[in-house]
């Protein structure tokens, strides 16, 4: 018995040795890949061994190919963004955004805080007529000689009605209101793409008013092709800022103006590469691209990092990015104001697009799922589509 079972553990050891011998003498064991692989700075190899052994051991006929990821119901191809397009948007009525006291021959009189007017206000109605235009507004103030209007105004989605008075300033000769209002506002973002029937998605974030820091709601808008002039190097406390100016002429319409982005349709559809979005799922840690536009004409790709994943944000703050790309440190300092909706590449298929800035490390922000945006301009199709129809 003794005799047996040192036969058997003898023949054991031969059989592992011969397996050994095949396994780091064949072919695949020696021709495998070497990879250099840096962790904070130090080089290393990684050696494919797994891979090698697999293909060893096992008949080629016995292994099961990974096919690769093919296109789904739920992903389109697109024309890549990365490049600036001028904003124009007009309020969905008349926002307030600042207020003063009117030099009255008693004194000073600060008639909007009396009626009740906050600033972040938006005028809707004066005396039950629709108002769009700032100079709507003080036409009627200048002509109420003092009485009376009734202005009916959002805020924070509740509809107020607000009993207001003009004052007359002695000094202007004239009926004031001591409000500062807007109806306009326009600036600079970057495409993230572009579909194949000309709608586009930009920026990942709402165009805020200046002042009042609150998204500004659109009754309409329109695009324009824009010149970049340079931009200033942002740094830890300070954001940088691309600048140029708008051209005059349209070259589009803008339907939203959200929380996920601003989206309109170009009345040419821009030249691209074609790309796929990708699927939240498809969204993985490590090295990935921005497309961006820092001088006219000039689309640069740069390194980044995706740092970390957020799958159950609803907002536009899915991704954490770092720039780890020399050239445009060193130009830009990092991500800068303009640069927001600038497409994120990995794996060759979009994944998201530049959305915030850390203020304290411009090399760092956040991004957003390209396909939550695509989801955003289908629903914009379908209300399009809905009024053309009626």
């Amino acid at each position: 018995m003794k005799k047996s079972k040192a036969f058997l553990s003898f023949f054991s050891i031969l059989m592992c040795a011969a397996l050994m011998f095949t396994v780091f003498s064949s072919a695949a064991f020696k021709n495998s890949a070497v990879a250099d692989v840096k962790l904070s700075g130090v080089s290393g190899k990684l050696y494919k061994f797994g891979e090698s052994i697999i293909d060893a051991i096992y008949d080629e006929e016995k292994v099961v190919p990974i096919e690769p990821k093919t296109e789904t119901a739920n992903q389109e191809k697109v024309r890549l963004g990365g490049y600036p397009v001028g904003l124009k948007l007009y309020a969905d009525g008349v926002v307030v955004v600042g207020t003063e006291s009117v030099d009255t021959s008693e004194g000073e009189v600060n008639t909007a805080e009396d009626a009740g007017l906050k600033i972040g206000d938006i005028i809707k109605k004066v005396n039950g007529n629709k108002v769009e235009t700032n100079s709507e507004v003080s036409k009627y103030i200048e002509n109420s000689k003092g009485e009376e209007l009734h202005f009916e105004v959002l805020r924070e989605q509740e509809i107020l009605n607000i009993t207001f008075k003009g004052a007359f300033s002695v000094s202007e000769n004239r009926y004031k209101a001591g409000i500062w209002i807007r109806d306009s506002s326009a600036g600079i973002g970057t495409v993230t793409f572009c579909t194949e029937d000309g709608f586009f998605a930009s920026l990942g974030h709402a165009v805020c008013d200046i002042d009042t820091k609150k998204v500004l709601p659109i009754s309409q808008g329109e695009c324009t092709d824009v010149n970049i002039t340079g931009f200033v190097k942002g740094n830890s406390g300070t954001t940088g800022e691309l600048c140029g100016f708008l051209e005059n002429e349209s070259n589009g319409n803008i339907y939203c103006n959200g929380d996920i982005g601003v989206y309109g349709e170009f009345e040419v559809i821009p030249q691209g590469e074609s790309y796929l979005i990708a699927e939240r799922s498809e969204a993985v840690t490590g090295e990935a691209s921005i497309f961006t536009t820092l001088e006219n004409g000039v689309m640069t790709e740069y390194k980044v990092e995706i740092v970390s994943i957020d799958m159950n944000s609803s907002d536009n703050k899915n991704l954490v990015l770092k720039i780890n790309d020399y050239d445009l440190i060193e130009k830009t300092g990092g991500i800068i104001q303009g640069m927001s909706g600038s497409p994120i590449v990995q794996n060759g298929k979009i994944i998201g697009a530049v959305t915030h800035v850390f203020l304290n490390d411009p090399t760092g922000g956040y991004g957003i799922f390209a396909e939550t945006m695509l989801e955003n301009i289908q629903e914009i199709k379908k209300e399009q589509a809905l009024k053309k129809v009626s």
